[in-house]
């Protein structure tokens, strides 16, 4: 998915659990919504930002963004611009492969900043205010990514303490993404009408290098190790329409609803090639170990409607609804040494439908203190899988207890949440109190496995429950001094065993910490250079949690970590115009840690994975220019 660069942004809303009713598929965990700038057609305004740090075993890095506000003409037009740009180096050493010990780590080194990442990026919009209440913005953002390799390392022979990776190909990637839309907004004297039109583009290419594999899966007749690459080519092209209705009624009734359409049109590509020189070292004749392609279409229609009612002044109710349909089709077709050298193809489609229903009961007990309790429910569509022949895999799949058509695509899955909770401030609002708990229930897990036909696969297991508390505190015990502590308890299981699997029941679902807390502390009471200063210090906690449910894997768990960051500040002028500087360190204490386990787009190995892990210390200093 796009990682969107920070670039001119107003706000970040995180809204937490399932968002079916409004935010539709894939919003079943939360939804987390960028709201940018928009253009002002009575100031002109520019800023510029620009960061320069040290990383650790690593170098150099650099970030910086510009925007200008453009009046066009007064209370009628505006545009607006901003330019992005960061370099990070690298801190992941890249060596050769130990050819007499593929698991050994040699003493060749080829890079010893292999995961360099350089990311540009530019948004522009341009609004139009007209008569009568109506509105036409139109927005563009283009965004590209380049990596020098990803952001893991090798265990063994490396290790989130010694990050290296040993490849014998280089491992590039590149990400093009743009997205344009146009908004018309139609205000009205109890209701606002809007149009939403938008289409997104993502070009991913990535090359991986897949030395290890085919040694493992074509030996004999390969009698060592020899370098050889996947490529993998990725594209979406999405287009989606919303009509949405928002009243601004005088009475105890509000509602927003609309209806929405989304396409998508997604095709893939991969392949090993043989490399140069291979036949003749080994006294083959291989014309190519892997080619796959897939085309995947979605198309999604959705009609949804939220409705709140104020039964007085304390009680209020929310009541949303969204029914949705969503029909795939597929087509996918494999050929190459690693499939029998036997092309296959296969098609098919899936359709689903359903209704999302969300409830909200809240009680307004005093000015300061809110309470309540929702119900909601969340859905993810399903899709096709990557291509897995049948003659490879199929033996391996049926005794996982799937039939054929897991090998060609996955169900949709849902999760139930009821939550209660509340909103509270305390000593003339200088203390805040936030406390939920919740239950979901998980049915029809989306998980995906790793077969040892050297396949990855998404299917469907079973059913979870996650039960969990989520506190959130604020404390101001003086002008100058602002505390924040937030606190996460989740415990995830299975309900559950998955036959053919070592998942058994009372497991802990994969990636869920236990525990999180981030503690924050800032103060503001003292100057720098005669300019208000600040200084503030961020502590977060991340707890252990399972990679897989293999209890016999040495993969089978990543341990907690803890990171810190301390930054000392000039504030900027209150007029809103001149410069700040901020003095910034990224994992004061440089902790080490594994953030995830990714999936190779080749094959994983069962004693060697890739294992994502964090950014080491960074000191560096942000400078902050408005005007």
């Amino acid at each position: 998915v796009l990682d969107p660069a920070m670039l001119d942004i107003q706000r970040v809303e995180v809204l937490r659990g399932p968002q079916g009713s409004l935010y539709g598929s894939s919003s079943m965990g939360g939804t987390v919504r960028y709201i940018s700038k928009m253009p002002d057609p009575n100031r002109s305004e520019w800023d510029y930002r620009q960061s320069v740090s040290h990383t650790e075993g690593g170098g150099w890095n650099t970030q910086l963004s510009a925007v200008t506000n453009l009046p066009l003409i007064e209370d009628t037009l505006a545009a607006r611009v901003a330019l992005f740009y960061r370099w990070q180096d690298g801190f992941i050493r890249r060596v050769t492969i130990n050819p007499d010990n593929l698991l050994a780590l040699p003493d060749n080194m080829q890079s010893s900043k292999a995961n360099t990442e350089k990311t540009t990026g530019i948004k522009s919009s341009l609004r139009w205010w007209l008569p009568d209440g109506l509105s036409i913005t139109a927005t563009a953002l283009q965004q590209r990514t380049v990596t020098g390799a990803p952001f893991q390392v090798d265990a063994p022979p490396g290790s989130i303490s010694n990050p290296v990776q040993t490849r014998l190909v280089a491992e590039p990637g590149t990400q093009v993404s743009a997205i344009a839309s146009i908004d018309i907004r139609k205000q009205f004297e109890q209701f606002e009408l809007l149009s939403s039109t938008s289409y997104y583009y993502r070009s991913v290419t990535i090359d991986e290098d897949a030395s290890r594999v085919i040694h493992a899966f074509f030996s004999p007749p390969q009698n060592r190790i020899y370098p050889v690459v996947m490529t993998g080519n990725y594209t979406n092209r999405e287009f989606t329409q919303e009509l949405r209705f928002t009243s601004d009624w005088q009475g105890p009734w509000q509602l927003v609803g609309g209806a929405y359409y989304h396409h998508v049109n997604a095709p893939l590509t991969s392949q090993i090639p043989v490399t140069d020189g291979y036949n003749a070292a080994f006294g083959t004749a291989y014309q190519s170990f892997f080619k796959g392609a897939r085309l995947a279409t979605t198309a999604e229609t959705a009609l949804f409607g939220e409705a709140s009612y104020q039964f007085s002044n304390n009680w209020s109710a929310r009541v949303g609804l969204r029914a949705f349909r969503i029909h795939q089709s597929f087509a996918q077709q494999v050929d190459g040494e690693f499939v029998g050298g036997k092309p296959s193809g296969v098609t098919g489609d899936a359709a689903d439908h359903g209704i999302n229903p969300k409830l909200n009961l809240s009680w307004q007990a005093t000015p300061d203190q809110l309470w309540f309790v929702t119900a909601s429910k969340g859905y993810r569509a399903g899709g096709p899988n990557n291509p897995a022949p049948e003659v490879t895999c199929g033996n391996e799949v049926r005794s996982l207890n799937l039939n054929s058509d897991a090998l060609r695509k996955f169900s949709p899955d849902s999760v139930w949440n009821y939550e209660i909770g509340s909103k509270t401030s305390w000593d003339q609002r200088r203390f805040t109190l936030n406390a939920t708990a919740y239950q979901m229930n998980w049915q029809d897990i989306q998980q995906q496995i790793v077969l040892q036909c050297g396949f990855n696969l998404t299917a469907n297991f079973g059913s979870a429950t996650s039960r969990g508390l989520e506190l959130e505190l604020a404390y101001r015990p003086a002008p100058q001094w602002q505390w924040n502590l937030t606190l996460n308890h989740t415990r995830a299981r299975l309900n559950n065993d998955v036959p053919g699997t070592p998942a058994k029941r009372g497991d802990r679902i994969p990636d869920v910490p236990e525990w999180t807390m981030a503690l924050g502390a800032e103060y503001r009471g003292f100057s720098v250079w005669q300019r208000p200063a600040f200084v503030r210090l961020d502590h977060s906690y991340t707890g252990s949690a399972n990679f897989l449910y293999d209890r016999n894997s040495p993969f089978y768990q990543r341990g907690s970590y803890q990171l810190t960051r301390l930054m000392l500040g000039l504030q900027e002028p209150d007029r809103g115009k001149g410069w700040s500087a901020q003095v910034f360190v990224d994992n004061l204490f440089n902790r080490q840690g594994a953030t995830g386990l990714p999936v190779a787009i080749s094959a994983d190995l069962p004693d060697t994975r890739r294992i994502a892990v964090i950014r080491p210390r960074t000191i560096g200093i942000s400078l902050h220019w408005r005007g």
